[in-house]
């Protein structure tokens, strides 16, 4: 039994090779496109062939990388007289091949035969762990921590406030290359803009009550007493914020924006709702909060986008804003939210063909319709300078969100924006985003929604 992956943006996929492509200057490699990302194969790689597909920023574990003999250093291989091209880290990076887009790794199936695992392994299958064997995860910069008594600060206990399913943090947006599936031409369907920034969470959400001493023992003698009311919560990406919640939070920046910003768009919130955000901009000290993205921001100010909102009422059941209702929300309460491209059926936005009329579609039909628009909607919103920011960066990408009861959204992520993050992590600058997810208080929260 293969277990879920823990994330699926940086796991194993396995998959069959659909298109080839043939390269300039190139005699021994060429192309293929997989889940929307451009990956560099061997020559004699041809359509039809089964393998794992690695994304870009990954992480492959010690134990892959000597069994395939894919470190540079011999010594730390299996086979002591064979060389690969992976660095001690073993990580998968967003590069160029002789100018030509490299956007994850392609491995034959064979890759595995060193972990026992005997399972077969089908087109689709995704997985970090083998007979628990990591396999591969996401790549993260290796941070070191003083804690307790050497770092000289004291450490306070956390209060529990919180009730089951009131608080959720926001669900981890899934590649939208891997999901295209999902999207058929009468799906409805936002695409909104993809901002760099740090996640930020506001809500106002049923909380326990502290009892007096004498209202305990009215309720222990069977007196019903309120024990809980609406309180406010902040919390980054996976960190709640609130002092007495989390009194020794790491907020990587020397000022705890989450709570500054919260304090900008919190006076709208009704009991039961929750803001899910992004902080663009500087820092109250000036520093940027993503290097050299400002979207506009003078110095020392930020600003906040709301992608999310929903409204968890008193038994936990969370009641989903649609796009166009958060678009509303966000301008009757003067509101930024994130900045809408297009709202409609997906079949509306291309000229794509699909089937004949009193013909029935096929399958195939129905996977190079989606194909077909996951290119097209790459070269309409991809590989773009961010039009917000005053400074020269490439605009990230675009998430996609699919109209129904509850939350489905998928991210689409251009190579030039890869590509620097790639350069910044190789220069060991560390992205606030991994840092908030670290400390996430598994006593304290509920799972994401």
């Amino acid at each position: 039994m293969i277990k879920k992956p823990i994330n699926e943006n940086y796991c194993a996929s396995v998959v069959e090779l659909q298109n080839e492509i043939l390269l300039d200057n190139c005699d021994n490699v060429k192309h293929t496109n997989i889940q929307g990302n451009l990956v560099i194969v061997g020559i004699d790689a041809k359509v039809g062939d089964v393998g794992l597909f690695f994304p870009s920023e990954t992480e492959l574990s010690k134990e892959y990388l000597s069994a395939n003999n894919l470190y540079r250093r011999k010594d730390q291989n299996n086979d002591k007289e064979k060389a690969g091209y992976f660095e001690t880290n073993g990580r998968i990076k967003c590069m160029r091949f002789r100018g030509h887009k490299s956007m994850g790794l392609f491995m034959p199936l064979s890759s595995l035969d060193f972990s026992g695992h005997s399972e077969k392994l089908t087109v689709g299958k995704e997985f970090d762990h083998l007979k628990d064997i990591m396999i591969c995860q996401k790549y993260v910069i290796k941070r070191q921590y003083t804690r307790g008594a050497k770092s000289g600060k004291v450490y306070k206990k956390k209060v529990s406030k919180l009730i089951p399913n009131q608080f959720r943090f926001h669900i981890d947006t899934t590649k939208l290359g891997k999901n295209i599936k999902r999207v058929k031409p009468n799906t409805l369907i936002s695409i909104t803009n993809k901002i760099h920034g740090t996640s930020n969470i506001t809500s106002k959400i049923l909380c326990k009550r502290k009892l007096s001493i004498v209202e305990k023992i009215l309720k222990f003698c069977g007196v019903k007493i309120n024990d809980k009311q609406y309180e406010k919560i902040v919390s980054s990406r996976k960190v709640i914020k609130n002092d007495e919640m989390n009194p020794n939070p790491n907020h990587f920046y020397d000022t705890d924006i989450w709570s500054i910003a919260s304090k900008t768009i919190s006076e709208s919130l009704q009991n039961g709702m929750t803001y899910y955000s992004e902080i663009v901009g500087f820092l109250p000290s000036g520093a940027y909060i993503q290097k050299d993205y400002d979207y506009g921001c003078d110095a020392n100010t930020f600003a906040v986008y709301i992608y999310r909102i929903t409204y968890t009422n008193n038994s936990g059941y969370v009641f989903e804003f649609s796009a166009k209702q958060l678009q509303d929300w966000c301008r009757e309460y003067n509101l930024n939210p994130v900045q809408e491209l297009y709202y409609g059926y997906a079949k509306d936005l291309f000229d794509i063909p699909y089937g004949v009329d009193g013909v029935k579609t096929t399958d195939e039909d129905l996977l190079a319709w989606q194909n077909n628009f996951l290119e097209k909607l790459s070269d309409k919103y991809l590989e773009k300078t961010c039009d917000v920011c005053k400074n020269d960066v490439p605009n990230e990408g675009v998430v996609v969100r699919l109209e129904q009861n509850y939350i489905e959204a998928y991210k689409l992520k251009s190579f030039a924006f890869l590509e620097r993050e790639t350069k910044e992590l190789n220069k060991g600058l560390e992205n606030i985003e991994d840092v908030q997810s670290e400390e996430e208080p598994k006593d304290e929260t509920q799972p994401s929604s």
